[in-house]
């Protein structure tokens, strides 16, 4: 059996039946990571508030949660949980008490704070986060992956490559470079473009991207949300993967930030790579005493 790329995942679950798209998705988890151990975790977030028609109570919703999960997810290694109290909070605590690397969770195009919460998560979790938006993909056929030639890019190639190896996908890796110094001319971006690959080629060289061939694509501007938008939508990808942070000292580009803007705007799915660990709180500290951050990124 292959070597998991995640080990544990957190799946937020908003609302059973409107979430059934993002419980369907949730089975490219053990089709790139076999073995996953996949817990499905729901918020109730009326504690404190007088209980009505609307808001079931934990038993309800833990058996629909339950229903839902084994009729559209429907694999092994699956656990299912009900919390109450704040979203963002319990679903920390419960990535911390679980030791996930991966939170995935869906956004409904009528429920805006999905998003702002992925964005939260992102910046907050001490795992990767994967945003599904409402009516994209199930599948993974091409993935995206934006670098900035830093670490943590360095890891989001090497774990979005071995995600494409593991679903026979084409993984395209997307450099936007931006020079306002130096005026546009076709002898120029000849020289820069050479000068790219040759970055490009020593950048890749160490890393482990699961034996498969990556295509490098250049793109100059100086919106890198826009840029990697553009080169998305033209690639039809599947999937965008993004460092959590990072940033060049030439190039006007800035993965964190722009990440987090990607989850903001992105129509098709987004995951920011992150290993586990690389954001650590008390809360984490606690509940963990015995963590040690996972090895850097793998190189071959």
């Amino acid at each position: 059996m292959p070597a998991r790329l995640f080990e544990r995942a957190v799946i937020a679950v908003g609302d059973t039946l409107r979430d059934a798209g993002l419980l369907r998705y949730a089975r490219v988890l053990p089709l790139i990571s076999p073995g996953i151990e996949c817990r499905f975790v729901q918020v109730l977030n009326w504690a404190g508030n007088p209980r009505t028609a609307e808001h079931p109570t934990h038993e309800q919703a833990l058996r629909l949660l339950e229903a839902g999960v084994a009729e559209h997810f429907g694999m092994p290694n699956a656990e299912c949980s009900v919390l109450t109290g704040d979203v963002i909070d319990r679903l920390l605590e419960m990535i911390a008490e679980s030791s996930a690397d991966l939170v995935l969770l869906g956004h409904a195009s009528a429920h805006n704070g999905r998003r702002a919460m992925a964005r939260r998560l992102a910046m907050k979790a001490p795992c990767s986060v994967w945003m599904h938006p409402e009516g994209a993909s199930n599948t993974i056929r091409r993935v995206v992956v934006a670098i900035d030639y830093s670490e943590p890019s360095a890891y989001a190639l090497s774990l979005g490559a071995r995600i494409a190896a593991r679903g026979n996908a084409e993984c395209i890796v997307l450099h936007v470079y931006f020079d306002e110094a130096v005026a546009a001319s076709a002898e120029y971006d000849i020289s820069l473009r050479a000068g790219e690959q040759q970055t490009f080629e020593r950048f890749l060289a160490p890393l482990d991207t699961g034996g498969i061939a990556v295509r490098p694509l250049f793109a100059e501007g100086p919106d890198v949300v826009q840029a990697v938008e553009r080169i998305a939508d033209d690639a039809a990808a599947d999937l965008v993967v993004m460092g959590s942070r990072g940033q060049t000292r030439s190039a006007s580009i800035l993965l964190g930030s722009e990440s987090d803007h990607m989850l903001m705007d992105a129509k098709v799915p987004v995951l920011i790579a992150k290993r586990r660990g690389e954001r650590i709180g008390l809360l984490q500290a606690l509940l963990d005493r015995d963590f040690h951050l996972q090895d850097p990124p793998r190189f071959g």
